[in-house]
C-alpha cells in the first residue's frame, strides 16, 4: 500500500462524513484554487498548495513520498520523537516497512490545524443554532486558537521521522468524522431515555468498555442520571473544542444533552449555568472508535496491512 492510498482514502472518507455537504466543501475547494492563481512571487511559493485538493488542515504525509510502499502501519493517538524511535528499533529487527500514523496532528499538520474548525459553524447550523452566531463565535474561537499555537515547535517529531526515514502521517479530522457519525446515527436509532441509558448505550461500545476497563469510562458531567436526554447534540469533531458561549447557543435551539470526548473546565462551568446535560465519552476511546471504523473500511477497500496499535490507541475490528 502506498502513502498516497492511505492519505486519499482517509480524505474521501472524511469528506462522506463530514457535517457539511459534499457540494459545499467543494466549492470551498475552487475558492482556494481561485486565490491561488490570483498569487504573485512569494505568496504563491509559500502556499499551501495541499489545501486544494484536501479540505483537511490536519490531515497530511508528514515524512516520506507520496507513492512510498508500505506494509506495518504503526497507529497511535499521539506520536512524538519517542513514538518514533520506538518504532525504528522494533522496526529494524525485521522485514517491514513501517508508516507511523498519529491521529494528533505534528508538523506541518498542526501548524494550521485549526483551519477545519469551520466545519463546526455547519454542524451546529444543523443542530439549530444560527447560522450567523455559528460562523461568528467559531471564527472567534478559531483566531483564538491559531495565536495560542503559533509559538509551539510543530516540527520537532517532524524532523526525528526525516532523520530516521520513518514514513508518517497525520489523520485527524477525517476520523473523527466517522466516530461523530457513527454515535450521531447510534443515539438517532437509540433514541435514550435518560442520561444513563445514554451511557448505558455508550458503555456498549467495546472501545468505551475498554476505556472504562482502562479507568476512564463514559460519565456524566453535567445533569443527574435521572435527567431525560430529549435532543442530543454529539460534538466529536471540528479540531478542537469551540466558544463555551455555543452551550447557551444549543440550549436556545433545543438541545437538551450533548455527547463530547473532553470538556475544559470553563465549558463545564458554564454547562451548568445553563442546565444542559453533558455526557463525557471519553477522549482517547473516542479517537479509537473513529480511526478504528477508518481502518477497517481502508482494509475492506484497499488491500490488507499490518496494524499494530500503540500511543493509546485500541484497536478493535468489526465486521461488516
Amino acid at each position: 500500500m502506498k502513502l498516497k492510498d492511505i492519505l486519499e482514502f482517509a480524505i474521501e472518507q472524511g469528506m462522506r462524513k463530514d457535517p457539511r455537504e459534499i457540494e459545499e466543501i467543494k466549492r470551498q475547494l475552487e475558492g482556494r484554487k481561485t486565490e491561488y492563481e490570483k498569487l504573485k512571487g512569494v505568496e504563491k511559493r509559500v502556499f499551501d498548495t495541499e489545501s486544494l485538493s484536501n479540505p483537511y488542515s490536519d490531515t497530511r504525509i508528514i515524512h516520506g513520498k507520496s507513492d512510498e510502499e508500505v506494509n506495518h502501519a504503526w497507529v497511535g493517538i499521539d506520536v512524538d520523537t519517542s513514538e518514533l524511535l520506538l518504532v525504528d528499533r522494533v522496526s529494524g529487527k525485521k522485514d517491514s516497512r513501517p508508516v507511523v500514523i498519529s491521529h494528533h496532528p505534528f508538523g506541518r499538520a498542526y501548524s494550521n490545524f485549526y483551519d477545519v474548525m469551520d466545519l463546526q459553524a455547519d454542524a451546529l447550523e444543523d443542530a439549530g443554532v444560527a447560522v450567523a452566531a455559528a460562523d461568528n463565535i467559531t471564527r472567534s474561537r478559531k483566531g483564538e486558537v491559531s495565536r495560542k499555537v503559533s509559538a509551539v515547535n510543530h516540527f520537532k517529531a517532524q524532523d526525528a521521522a526525516r532523520i530516521l526515514n520513518i514514513p508518517a502521517l497525520s489523520i485527524h479530522t477525517p476520523a473523527d468524522n466517522q466516530v461523530a457519525d457513527y454515535l450521531k446515527r447510534g443515539f438517532d436509532k437509540e433514541k435514550p431515555l435518560r442520561l444513563k441509558n445514554a451511557v448505558d448505550f455508550l458503555m456498549g461500545i467495546p472501545e468505551y468498555e475498554q476505556g472504562a476497563k482502562n479507568g476512564v469510562p463514559p460519565k456524566i458531567l453535567a445533569g443527574n442520571p435521572e435527567n431525560r436526554c430529549g435532543k442530543v447534540y454529539v460534538d466529536m469533531t471540528g479540531g478542537t473544542e469551540n466558544d463555551a458561549v455555543l452551550l447557551e447557543k444549543l440550549v436556545s435551539s433545543g438541545i437538551s444533552t450533548v455527547i463530547a470526548m473532553h470538556m475544559s473546565e470553563k465549558h463545564y462551568k458554564k454547562a451548568q449555568k445553563e442546565n444542559i446535560n453533558i455526557i463525557i465519552a471519553g477522549h482517547i476511546p473516542s479517537d479509537s472508535l473513529g480511526f478504528n471504523l477508518l481502518l477497517d473500511k481502508l482494509i475492506k477497500t484497499r488491500g490488507n496491512i499490518e496494524i499494530t496499535g500503540f500511543s493509546g490507541f485500541i484497536r478493535i475490528k468489526r465486521d461488516g
